[in-house]
């Protein structure tokens, strides 16, 4: 162990860090909004909606990651220039497509705990389906969701470092070009790992402050 060539490399790899954030925190957001829409597809009485959601999920939830990142980098070029993306961009579609089939099924199950009378009380006083599920079923759903929600982003937060593959330069990128320079991999591996470790910890903390938060609330 080279701890003085490990303090160099550690900077170094921490300047791909805005990019490995910028990831997550837009497959974060954009997942987030396809997984409600997923779950409310999965719930809604109409029976194409729910056939569509299924598939979905079923169909992304079996695709390897890796798999969907190379499909939409190299394959969807082909249908046009319209879907040809920069590495970043595709990156993100991958990830958001992916993360969202996990989301869409943590948020109906925090959906489907709320008790039914909530329905009905919210439908007794004449609140439209769009009110009664801002204002009534998920505020009330969140303390269900955000164990499985944050395990979720955590995975998301890991799984950025496939988008390497895809030439985006990211952490495990600029660590995978450190290892090529200088034939070392013990000294770049372990600063990475810490970087992740210490990201993930973040998450975890955050998770435990909300099952608190929702704990005190109820």
């Amino acid at each position: 162990m080279d701890f003085e060539f490990f303090v160099d490399v550690f900077p170094e790899i921490l300047e791909g860090l805005s990019i490995t954030l910028s990831l997550f925190l837009w497959t974060l957001l954009l997942s987030t909004l396809l997984g409600l829409v997923l779950a409310l597809m999965r719930l809604s009485p109409i029976a194409p909606l729910r056939w569509i959601s299924g598939v979905y999920g079923w169909l992304i939830r079996g695709i390897p990651l890796l798999l969907l990142l190379f499909y939409v980098f190299f394959a969807l070029p082909e249908f046009g220039d319209a879907f040809t993306l920069s590495p970043f961009r595709s990156a993100v579609v991958g990830l958001t497509l992916w993360t969202a089939s996990y989301q869409s099924e943590a948020i109906r199950s925090g959906i489907i705990s709320v008790d039914k009378g909530q329905y009905e009380a919210s439908e007794a006083l004449g609140m439209t389906k769009f009110h009664q599920m801002r204002k009534i079923i998920l505020p009330q759903s969140v303390r269900i969701i955000a164990p499985p929600f944050t395990g979720n982003a955590i995975n998301a937060l890991k799984q950025t470092s496939l988008a390497t593959v895809i030439t985006v330069s990211e952490m495990t990128g600029i660590t995978r070009g450190i290892i090529a320079s200088s034939f070392q991999t013990v000294e770049p591996l372990l600063a990475l790992a810490l970087i992740y470790l210490a990201l993930t910890t973040v998450l975890v903390f955050a998770q435990s402050g909300l099952e608190r938060v929702f704990r005190l609330k109820t």
